[in-house]
């Protein structure tokens, strides 16, 4: 099935040049060759695998479990914004594992599909949403667990709970952007696959995602605050927890989607000075 639509793409005679909004658009004009390839990235990812799928589900739930106990038995976290520490980490953490993996998959993309860049006709422009879209199979089903754990932990349920899509389709387009930038870096520079790895560790503590902002000196809290992926987690929880809707915070969304938009075309243009070699270093 994959390789049949990989042909008609083929006979279809996808450009290897073009503006960069063709090039950005590419993925969506071939939604259906991108689902149907992410389908087959994630089946595999799991193939042979005892427990198959439920892998993907196995980490998140073991490290958030791990944290609960650090959090709550060894160091006794107060509960911030007056919600259970339990909920409010859980809200925080889901965001982060679906960065962590998207962002990670999305870089090495071009170095696991090599075979297809290296086919003639092949719109390798759509590689990267392979692995992004795979990666959001799982997690699109993490995000409804949240909202069913908050709803049945005694918060109150809101309208805002609508608003979890647009965080995670703003997450999305986070990924997207910054997965384009180090999947056209990563075959010519591979360190770039481990220094993500390494940059990861980093950015977790300084999201925050363990602890609230308001904890931070107030000039390293500035500093957080411009961390985008912040956006994302806070507005989450302002969201679920606290019913606070994101046009409530009209500044940081308008730097939000404007940082998304710069990093987007950063790795446009990257990927289109990049793209004719790919074949050549693959």
């Amino acid at each position: 099935m994959v390789g049949s639509d990989i042909t008609r793409d083929a006979r279809g005679g996808a450009p290897d040049t073009g503006s960069l909004l063709d090039q950005a658009l590419a993925p969506l004009r071939r939604r259906g060759l991108v689902w149907s390839l992410a389908k087959n990235d994630f089946r595999a990812r799991y193939t042979g695998s005892l427990l198959g799928a439920t892998w993907a589900f196995v980490q998140p739930v073991l490290t958030i479990l791990l944290y609960l106990f650090i959090y709550q038995v060894g160091f006794r976290a107060p509960p911030p914004s007056g919600v259970p520490f339990v909920v409010w980490l859980i809200v925080g953490m889901a965001p982060w594992f679906y960065f962590v993996e998207a962002l990670s998959t999305t870089t090495i993309a071009f170095l696991e599909y090599g075979f297809l860049v290296k086919k003639v006709l092949f719109d390798v422009a759509i590689v990267p949403s392979i692995k992004l879209v795979a990666s959001s199979l799982v997690h699109v089903a993490v995000f409804g667990l949240v909202v069913v754990i908050v709803a049945v932990s005694g918060l109150p349920i809101r309208g805002t709970f609508l608003l979890v899509p647009y965080y995670f389709f703003a997450l999305y387009a986070l990924v997207a952007g910054l997965g384009l930038i180090t999947a056209a870096i990563a075959p010519f520079f591979r360190d770039a696959v481990q220094i993500v790895a390494v940059s990861m560790q980093f950015l977790f503590w300084l999201t925050p995602v363990m602890w609230p902002i308001s904890q931070a000196p107030p000039r390293f809290a500035q500093i957080l605050v411009a961390n985008p992926l912040h956006y994302v987690v806070d507005g989450l929880r302002d969201a679920l927890l606290l019913g606070r809707p994101f046009w409530a915070r009209p500044l940081p969304t308008l730097y939000f989607w404007a940082f998304v938009i710069v990093v987007h075309l950063i790795g446009q243009a990257m990927f289109k000075r990049l793209r004719p070699h790919l074949p050549d270093v693959l």
